[in-house]
């Protein structure tokens, strides 16, 4: 026979039960929203360059957190952003010589890591 304890810690356990199953459901459905169905094989065949597109800014991303912050600044703001030597040089207060050297070491660690031929023409 259960007493009025045994009942008040069997209906706790039971609101326990319930308050979680509803915690982990709207987890899941939060999940699920996230989630992009994909239904068309043809959609995964043409994403291979969007793929490749991927892993080549991965592969820069790595490249880049080899460089030291004063490199990674340069070739950001040269390259990416396409600013000249001397603005660059004015921003951060050192010479446009100080600039093209630092420039030149960041791009060889770069080809270094990322292969020769990766980084051409820049």
């Amino acid at each position: 026979m259960l007493n009025i304890n045994d009942k008040k810690l069997i209906s706790y356990i039971a609101k326990g039960m319930k308050n979680e199953y509803i915690r982990l459901y709207k987890k899941y459905k939060k999940i699920k929203e996230k989630e992009i169905p994909v239904e068309d094989e043809e959609i995964i065949s043409s994403d291979d360059e969007n793929t490749q597109n991927i892993e080549t800014k991965l592969a820069i991303e790595e490249a880049l957190q080899k460089l030291t912050p004063l490199q990674k600044e340069i070739i950001i703001e040269t390259i990416l952003y396409g600013e000249k030597e001397k603005e660059v040089a004015l921003k951060l207060h050192i010479s446009q010589q100080a600039v093209n050297k630092t420039k030149k070491r960041a791009l060889k660690k770069m080809r270094e890591f990322l292969g020769e031929d990766f980084l051409d023409g820049l």
